[in-house]
């Protein structure tokens, strides 16, 4: 295959059902828009039930999701892709599923020796048979006044809430449940929240350069900011150079205890002092035009199309 054409289309699947889909649909026209400024017969193609047949009879060559959330980032939709030998953009379904939540991967991150926040993991059945009195205070003794809480299998900030104080964990916990069944209550770290894009070359997994992301004041936790422009701007972390090259040795390290293939996003939060903790690892980071990893390719010296299409060119050498 020569490295200036590919066999054929290439699918860009967005959509889905998951209550991240508008987010989804972004992130795949972006990337479709991406992918043909480098040449790539691109299109974009729905999460829906005509879904497998339509890619067998367009005669597409590889797929790259860009499904945010249930079906996208939990192993579902990449079993389907494996079903028919379709390759794609990606980590592998087995990865996912151990990634997509959480709780669990926090605890592999932890035991590798990653910094990671300390925090408690509680299911909306515990929640409700024993009472938020009986566990609120437990709760806040171990991890503090200030706690973030999340559910443990979405993204885009869906679900989180940051609480300053016992009154108020209650209705946080009920908020994430809406979401899942389970819920992260997690000690809330101050500081700049930075953000590494790990990329898999034929080198091996390299870090891009770090962003550093800066909501507006009383956003942080907003899912419109993630997506609105006015609510959040990136730039290069003011940091040592030395912090920012162990960001990114740490990152790739997180994509490798996990399992992840191709790409993935560790989200940190580093405080003044130079310390930092891995808030979680994306494992399909979004590319609508206000998500970090664009702005990382072009602060890398590449673009997110150019990355993309590398990424599609060694899934097709297999």
């Amino acid at each position: 295959m020569s490295e200036d054409l590919l066999p054929g289309p290439v699918a860009v699947i967005a959509g889905g059902l998951s209550h991240e889909r508008d987010v989804s649909l972004a992130s795949g026209r972006n990337l479709v828009r991406e992918l043909r400024a480098v040449g790539v017969d691109a299109e974009a193609y729905d999460f829906d039930r005509n879904l497998l047949h339509t890619l067998e009879q367009h005669k597409v060559v590889a797929a790259v999701p860009a499904l945010h959330g249930q079906f996208g980032e939990d192993g579902e939709i990449q079993t389907l892709l494996e079903l028919i030998d379709l390759p794609y953009v990606g980590s592998h379904s087995r990865a996912c599923r151990v990634a997509y939540d959480k709780g669990s991967a926090r605890e592999l991150l932890r035991r590798a020796g990653l910094p990671v926040p300390q925090s408690v993991g509680l299911s909306a059945q515990t929640f409700r048979d024993i009472g938020a009195p009986a566990l609120m205070e437990h709760v806040m003794h171990r991890l503090g006044e200030r706690v973030v809480v999340k559910p443990t299998r979405c993204g885009s900030a869906l679900g989180v809430t940051g609480v300053d104080g016992l009154a108020a964990l209650p209705s946080a916990l009920v908020t994430a449940y809406s979401y899942g069944e389970h819920a992260l209550v997690e000690r809330f770290h101050d500081g700049t929240d930075v953000s590494v894009v790990c990329v898999e070359t034929d080198e091996g997994v390299q870090a891009l350069t770090p962003v550093a992301v800066e909501y507006e004041k009383g956003h942080q936790f907003d899912f419109a900011a993630r997506y609105t422009a006015e609510f959040v701007s990136f730039s290069r972390p003011e940091l040592p150079e030395e912090l920012i090259e162990e960001l990114g040795r740490t990152a790739v390290e997180a994509h490798r205890v996990l399992g992840l293939r191709d790409v993935s996003r560790s989200d940190f939060i580093v405080s003044p002092d130079g310390s930092y903790v891995v808030l979680e690892v994306a494992i399909t980071p979004g590319t609508t035009e206000t998500s970090v990893m664009p702005y990382a390719c072009t602060l890398s010296g590449t673009s997110l199309g150019q990355v993309t299409l590398d990424s599609v060119r060694r899934v097709l050498r297999g």
